[in-house]
């Protein structure tokens, strides 16, 4: 299994109700909020949609839909600043992708993602009792994947299928890493090739596209015009 970037994908967006084009499905109604927790390129992240996605962190729902919200820390604020930084990040990226139509997501595919996610729970019951829970319903859950969705053809068709992993980097890795840890662990080390293509090659190609990625972020963020009021 290839590792995966737990700190942009869904709930990243957790909550977010910035316009959207007709091709991604309207949010859910917003709920009635008391203050503003930040501005980006003039769209509000509010205060409840910061509360929200805290109530998300560390649960089922959210290890099953990759959040990028790490267990609260000791630090309340720190713990704040840093949920608040990547729900920033999450709405950037959905702000740049959604202008393209060529990445829109089938609404058939949103639901399959959807009734993926219940089977995860094994059963409906149980998926539904967790929405409950935390005071979500299937239409926030739906609009969350169908932006992650959208988020993720980007990244895929934009970075992770146009890479090609050469055969020195597979050998470098193969001695430099896998070697050590095997020895280390004294457990007996693989031939090179029952291991290039099936562990190394997914590894490397993930840690390249992670690092892509924040360079596109950290560029969105060089160009947006981002306005935090939460301290």
């Amino acid at each position: 299994m290839r590792p995966r970037r737990v700190s942009l994908l869904l709930l990243v967006l957790a909550g977010l109700t910035a316009s959207a084009p007709s091709a991604v499905a309207e949010p859910p109604q917003a709920q009635l909020v008391d203050r503003i927790a930040a501005i980006v390129d003039g769209e509000v992240i509010t205060l409840a949609q910061v509360d929200r996605a805290a109530r998300l962190r560390d649960t089922d729902l959210a290890r099953s839909t990759d959040s990028c919200a790490a267990a609260p820390g000791a630090d309340p604020d720190a713990d704040a600043r840093m949920l608040l930084d990547c729900m920033i990040d999450g709405l950037l990226m959905f702000q740049h992708v959604r202008r393209f139509p060529q990445f829109d997501v089938p609404a058939q595919e949103i639901e399959a993602l959807y009734q993926q996610l219940i089977e995860q729970f094994g059963s409906r019951r149980a998926f539904e009792e967790e929405l409950a829970r935390l005071q979500l319903t299937p239409a926030e859950v739906r609009y969350d994947l169908e932006r992650q969705a959208l988020i993720g053809n980007y990244i895929d068709l934009r970075y992770r299928d146009v890479l090609d992993i050469g055969e020195t980097a597979l050998q470098s890795y193969y001695d430099g890493v896998l070697r050590p840890e095997m020895e280390r662990r004294g457990a007996p080390l693989p031939p090179f090739e029952a291991v290039d293509d099936e562990l190394i090659e997914p590894i490397l190609i993930e840690t390249e596209v992670n690092r892509r990625v924040d360079e596109w972020i950290a560029d969105l963020r060089r160009r947006a015009d981002i306005t935090v009021f939460l301290w």
